[in-house]
């Protein structure tokens, strides 16, 4: 009920959903993975002071 008030909310309009289901998370997926090392690599540390 949560969901279609939601996009009910969205689109404006009643929806009526059919079928849910939680999709299984098969580790992290190449574009987060990316995106992690991106921002790690980003950070650099000054040794000299």
């Amino acid at each position: 009920m949560i969901i279609s008030a939601a996009i009910a909310a969205y689109l404006g309009k009643n929806v009526r959903i059919r079928k849910a289901r939680f999709i299984c998370d098969q580790g992290p997926s190449s574009w987060s993975q990316m995106g992690r090392v991106s921002i790690q690599s980003s950070h650099t540390f000054s040794t000299t002071k």
